[in-house]
């Protein structure tokens, strides 16, 4: 495969001293040997390569780099990151899950690139059009290293817009059952590996569940945009007295159901709910409830939507903490990269100030250990979340 030529400004020597896996296209002197957007490219100071990556010319992050110095960029590279990366997750989640998230892009060193392991499947996400470029290195890899029942791939996040790409979704190879049940902590959940959000499963709350659970006993508890109520179902299995799940897409609720069926637990009345967050909040009693979660769906994945998100999440926890019972706990989080963990304290801090309760942090959260991040990249962490005290 050719290789484009990027040459760096002199006085940009940070775009790779500092490691960081992205160029932007202001430290780039000349480009050579270029044919096409997502190409894999050398990175050059003066003569000296400095870096391997791809580039893109229509936006503003012109070059991921794959590696720093020269490197050849095949199925082995693939193979090669692949089996470092399981080496590092299987060892952190010994005995816990047979589910977990092989890749997490920049933060293993693959930038564009997300695979998460469920069992025997594997679902991977494109976000470039250098990955894209690059998938069949990833299939051959994904395959030679661990012979999988099959291979999904699920590519529509709105990054791709941005790359140009449509969204795909494609089965690879072998098969993609309609349900693929996997375990954590000793409780089993059904996956929707075709149909369900994002790659089929929400891992990176994995230890929040825990966490949540872990306070839950005896308490009567709200679990808002619950999907398929994993965490509800951690609360159950934790002896919480009384509990309501609720989301607006009755196919989360059906699998929701399955969860419960797959766990042996019968559901109580009212237990899942199918109705608007905003609108139930606005709704339920004040003094009721002593355990609230807050768990929505990205509020903005653009910076043009940042407002209107700081003003969705201020509400929704404004009224939570209006309506919750004194020495309750508010589980609250946001998935929005482009709302970071300061702003989200600031948010929190307004909504507590507006809704006048005395609010304490007494736990910050984030995403489990295999979405660790590059600590020359922190650009990824998207999942923040806090766990607060009402005075």
């Amino acid at each position: 495969m050719d290789y484009a030529e990027v040459y760096l400004k002199k006085n940009r020597r940070e775009a790779v001293s500092e490691k960081s896996p992205w160029i932007f296209s202001g430290a780039i002197e000349a480009v050579r040997e270029f044919d096409a957007d997502g190409q894999l490219c050398r990175i050059y100071m003066g003569q000296d390569v400095v870096a391997t990556g791809y580039i893109n010319t229509q936006t503003n992050i012109a070059v991921r780099v794959l590696a720093f110095g020269e490197a050849e960029i095949n199925p082995a590279f693939f193979a090669g990151r692949f089996e470092q990366s399981r080496r590092m997750k299987e060892s952190l989640l010994a005995g816990c899950t047979d589910a977990y998230r092989l890749i997490h892009a920049e933060g293993d060193n693959l930038p564009g690139l997300v695979v998460d392991k469920f069992g025997d499947y594997l679902v991977f996400q494109s976000s470039t059009a250098g990955m894209d470029h690059l998938r069949g290195m990833v299939i051959e890899a994904l395959e030679s290293v661990f012979s999988p029942a099959g291979i999904l791939e699920k590519s529509s996040s709105a990054s791709r817009r941005t790359e140009g790409l449509e969204p795909i979704s494609r089965v690879h190879s072998g098969t993609i059952p309609d349900e693929v049940v996997v375990e954590e902590y000793g409780l089993k959940y059904a996956v929707d590996l075709l149909g369900g959000q994002k790659t089929g499963f929400f891992l990176d709350q994995r230890e929040n569940r825990q966490i949540i659970a872990r306070y839950a006993r005896g308490r009567t508890a709200l679990n808002c945009y619950c999907y398929s109520a994993t965490m509800g179902l951690c609360m159950r299995n934790a002896g919480v007295a009384t509990l309501h799940n609720v989301d607006i897409s009755e196919d989360a609720l059906k699998l929701a159901a399955r969860n419960y069926e797959l766990n042996g637990i019968v559901p109580g009345e009212g237990e899942f709910q199918a109705a608007d967050v905003k609108q139930l909040l606005g709704e339920i009693p004040k003094d009721y409830y002593d355990l609230i979660v807050l768990d929505p769906p990205k509020f903005t994945a653009s910076k043009r939507t940042v407002d209107a998100a700081i003003k969705g999440y201020k509400h929704i926890n404004m009224t939570a903490l209006r309506k919750i019972r004194s020495g309750g706990l508010l589980f609250t989080f946001s998935c929005s990269g482009l709302i970071d963990a300061e702003l989200f304290r600031k948010i929190i801090f307004y909504a507590a100030k507006d809704a006048g309760r005395d609010v304490r942090i007494v736990r910050q959260l984030s995403a489990d250990v295999d979405h660790a991040l590059s600590v020359y990249h922190r650009e990824n962490e998207y999942l923040k979340g806090l766990m607060l005290y009402v005075v």
